[in-house]
């Protein structure tokens, strides 16, 4: 019999810690919104390879609660997000890293194919609505995005979960400016490479 693995769990750092005492800034968004893809990721994971009532997966799922509650406090709303490459929560940017690129990457296309791009929390949650969203998530129904976010918001209003409003993906201007702003330094890192091998 093996023995379960350990859950990936967020980590704050010493430098994340002393922003997450300003509440309510760009930064403190940032370093908590981080911690929060990391439990939905860890959450995701363990639900996926263990029964639910295994303590692995609750734990995760507390953990996940606890972050969701802490961003709601703070900024009174929790809104996760993601537009093309990216992932925002309350419309702040997170940062890809070496260290998260595989939960970035992981949960970008987990949303794509369910046809996700918002996800609100509207009040309170508790470990059961995240873990019969986390399973609706993994388990789609339907062929295609469209069909299987439909489905989706039909399976949460049977099952009488309304923390949670999905909505399909929107390209806000936001987004817009920040993929003409990438490209643009894509192309200037480009040009000062060329110039460099000449």
């Amino acid at each position: 019999m093996s023995r379960p693995s350990q859950v990936i769990r967020p980590r704050i750092t010493s430098q994340q810690q002393a922003v997450v005492g300003e509440k309510g800034g760009e930064a403190y968004t940032r370093a908590v919104g981080r911690s929060f893809i990391m439990a939905l990721y860890g959450s995701l994971r363990s639900i996926r390879m263990y029964p639910i009532e295994n303590p692995v997966v609750q734990k995760g799922l507390e953990e996940l609660t606890a972050i969701t509650e802490e961003l709601r406090d703070a900024e009174g709303d929790l809104e996760f997000r993601v537009s093309g490459e990216f992932i925002f929560v309350n419309s702040t940017r997170l940062r890809l890293d070496l260290d998260n690129y595989t939960t970035f990457s992981y949960l970008l296309a987990l949303c794509r194919a369910c046809g996700v791009g918002v996800l609100r929390v509207k009040s309170k949650t508790a470990s059961k609505d995240w873990t019969v969203f986390l399973s609706f998530l993994l388990a789609p129904k339907g062929d295609g995005p469209e069909a299987r976010f439909e489905e989706l918001q039909r399976r949460l209003d049977n099952t009488g979960v309304l923390a949670f409003e999905v909505s399909p993906p929107v390209e806000s201007e936001d987004d817009q400016k920040v993929r003409l702003q990438s490209k643009e330094a894509a192309k200037r890192t480009y040009a000062q490479s060329v110039s460099a091998t000449k």
